[in-house]
């Protein structure tokens, strides 16, 4: 499955392709990997409230969620 581009909220004509919108940081530790994303660009009030963070166990391959 392929995500098609949607257009910038009021910016006519222009594309935003929602995966640029986002980046990562995984920091692994004793065998334990811990990944945070949160959108690219974010005010620095924002930042703690606009973020997701995922630990080793929630983790699965693409095979086992098919």
């Amino acid at each position: 499955m392929s995500e098609s581009p949607r257009k910038a909220p009021g910016k006519s004509g222009s594309t935003v392709d929602e995966r640029d919108h986002l980046q990562h940081v995984t920091v692994q530790k004793d065998n334990v990997a811990v990944c945070t994303i949160f959108p690219r660009e974010i005010g620095e009030n924002a930042a703690s409230e606009q973020w997701i963070t995922a630990m080793t166990d929630s983790f699965v391959t693409l095979e086992q969620r098919r």
